[in-house]
């Protein structure tokens, strides 16, 4: 054995020694999970996993990977796009299995979340209350990925986005230490977490307010002659949309009930409060005739973000871009495309289009400085997604992925806008992008990013956390 391979096992024995947690390497019980992601190729084989139990076992691991020279990736729940929580060869901090805890402050109103804890638990302990914040709309999503990435819900409307009701976090750093960050104590590293780059946040703090136990969410479909008008009817929603409402669409070639391989339109309308009320606000979208529709008159809220569960469950092969706020004429052309592909080989039939129409009286209201997040626009955001199995066909299918959001993107002719007036500058959702590791980050949180820079000068000057969106530290 090497002298260099000799001083590795000593380290790792150190490791496992220190920790309260695990640490797993390849072929080892509890590797295959370490290493799973909501999306097959984004599984990447790391050298060594890490579950740690607290605090110091993260600053552990941190000291353990920086003292091998080891890239670092941090695992809440997986769902990352790009594949930013995976490493080839290096070290994965993953904290999905033992700090993935939440618990509630009624007086206080206030969730105190584990940073692997997914929003499944979040909204049972704060739905004990009777409060809740605004989490992703599938609830085994991670809590950290989403917030830190800015974070829609269907409550967005109304409390705006995940990171604007993020009151605290704790911060493991690259150099080990370990620190309580908001607006009095470290504000800058604060702020900077709400754009990620700067450690492993193994606890949050978020602001719950009062929920009501049930609200009103109509499913219904469409068929494909609908889409002008479809899309008419959603944009004049849109424009007098409360802050107690939301809307997604789509169009989808796989959906229960429906034929296989046949394009249908799907319309998921939320409204955050009583049935009779929710109806009246739908009934456009009533009128326009769906060929099937299901009112849930009093869904339980803890249900709400479970609905979109199966069509977003763990497994297979997926490939995600975001899109801009769409037009008719950019839709039909991709979804022309999307046949052909179709037609050509019938393994790519789960494909299509969707678009998050949550109403954002609330995110606007937040000036663009306030948070490093900066996609504050008052459009839709969107993705364009095919769903596969076979690992042969990962490059052809990005590309036609890549090929199609490029029509959207030639054929929308108002550019999405992020922040007000001569503050506008054009960039889509982060937590859309599945290149953020290698993405421009400067246009990505346009003019926050200068201070982001000064930030990352402060508390991670080394760059070591450079997996998502990586920021150059200031000279």
């Amino acid at each position: 054995m090497s002298s260099s391979a000799q001083e590795t096992l000593a380290a790792l024995t150190k490791l496992k020694e220190t920790l309260s947690g695990d640490v797993v390497c390849p072929g080892e019980e509890g590797y295959e999970y370490g290493i799973a992601r909501w999306s097959d190729n984004c599984v990447k084989q790391a050298g060594y996993v890490v579950f740690p139990k607290t605090n110091e076992d993260v600053a552990e691991a941190v000291k353990f990977a920086r003292g091998q020279s080891s890239e670092l990736a941090i695992c809440g729940g997986g769902h990352s796009y790009s594949g930013s929580s995976s490493t080839q060869g290096g070290v994965v901090i993953h904290l999905g299995k033992y700090m993935n805890d939440a618990r509630c402050d009624p007086e206080k109103r206030l969730l105190y979340v584990g940073g692997g804890a997914t929003w499944a638990i979040v909204e049972k302990v704060g739905m004990e209350h009777g409060l809740a914040t605004v989490a992703g709309n599938v609830n085994h999503t991670g809590v950290g990925g989403l917030a830190l990435g800015g974070g829609y819900g269907w409550l967005s409307g109304r409390h705006g986005m995940t990171v604007d009701n993020m009151v605290q976090v704790t911060v493991v750093l690259a150099s080990g230490e370990v620190v309580t960050a908001n607006e009095k104590e470290h504000p800058d590293l604060f702020w900077g977490c709400g754009g990620s780059n700067f450690g492993v946040v193994t606890e949050f703090v978020f602001k719950a307010y009062p929920q009501r136990l049930t609200v009103f969410v109509a499913h219904l479909v469409y068929t494909i002659d609908k889409l002008e008008s479809l899309l008419n009817v959603v944009e004049d929603w849109y424009e007098t949309a409360g802050p107690d409402e939301g809307l997604h669409w789509g169009c989808m070639r796989v959906l229960p009930g429906m034929e296989p391989g046949k394009p249908n339109l799907m319309v998921i309308y939320f409204y955050n409060g009583d049935s009779v009320e929710g109806k009246k606000a739908a009934k456009k979208l009533y009128d326009l005739g769906p060929v099937f529709e299901k009112a849930m008159e009093d869904l339980p809220f803890i249900k709400l973000n479970a609905l979109q569960n199966e069509a977003s469950a763990h497994g297979g092969r997926k490939y995600i871009k975001g899109l801009t706020t769409p037009c008719v004429e950019a839709i039909q052309a991709v979804l022309q495309a999307q046949d052909e592909v179709v037609k050509s080989n019938p393994a790519l039939v789960h494909c299509g289009v969707l678009f998050d129409y949550s109403t954002k009286q609330a995110i606007t209201a937040v000036p663009l400085e306030v948070t490093a997040y900066a996609g504050r626009g008052t459009g839709a955001e969107g993705i364009i997604f095919q769903f596969y199995t076979d690992p042969s066909l990962d490059d052809l299918v990005q590309g036609q992925v890549r090929a199609w959001a490029q029509i959207v993107s030639e054929r929308t002719p108002v550019a999405f806008k992020a922040g007000k007036g001569g503050e506008s500058f054009g960039v889509g959702y982060t937590n859309f992008d599945p290149d953020a590791s290698g993405s421009d980050a400067a246009r990505v949180f346009g003019p926050n990013y200068k201070r982001l820079r000064e930030v990352k000068k402060m508390y991670d000057p080394e760059n070591v956390w450079n997996r998502w969106y990586p920021i150059e530290p200031a000279e």
